[in-house]
């Protein structure tokens, strides 16, 4: 049975104190950034400098450019189709798995789906699944 969806609860705020901690660690935490960047800037040239603000800015307009050619062709694409209405047909063919190895399901499929174990073995090419009663005791491997 479906449970009842649970109704948000209002955040959490701290009190003065530990939001003032919190203040002082991060002013720490960019105090420490800027500190760390002015000794690399102190060591770096500046061909250096400029080449990775070039790097950076091809990215960038790289980045930008691909998700926005992306954003137009899904916009295509619901202008062509419309907006979906139902889910895509799905091949429930359990015949074999994603390497190609013939699946063998027991008689009842359903006790794969309850048992509380499920042993999964490769014989003689098959992929063979096995419902089982439980954990094996001292946490072994069960028995074949």
């Amino acid at each position: 049975m479906a449970e009842a969806p649970r109704q948000p609860q209002p955040p959490v705020h701290g009190g003065p104190i530990r939001r003032t901690f919190h203040a002082l660690i991060a002013f720490a935490g960019w105090v420490l950034f800027v500190y760390w960047w002015w000794i690399v800037a102190r060591r770096v040239s500046a061909d250096e400098v400029r080449f990775t603000a070039l790097f950076i800015g091809i990215a960038l307009v790289a980045i930008v450019g691909l998700t926005a050619i992306w954003a137009l062709h899904n916009v295509r694409i619901f202008k062509v189709r419309g907006p979906r209405r139902s889910l895509r047909p799905v091949d429930d063919d359990l015949s074999h798995d994603s390497v190609g190895r013939e699946v063998l399901l027991p008689t009842l499929p359903e006790e794969c789906r309850t048992a509380p174990v499920v042993a999964v073995r490769i014989r003689d090419g098959f992929k063979v699944y096995s419902a089982g009663a439980g954990a094996p005791a001292g946490g072994g491997k069960p028995a074949p």
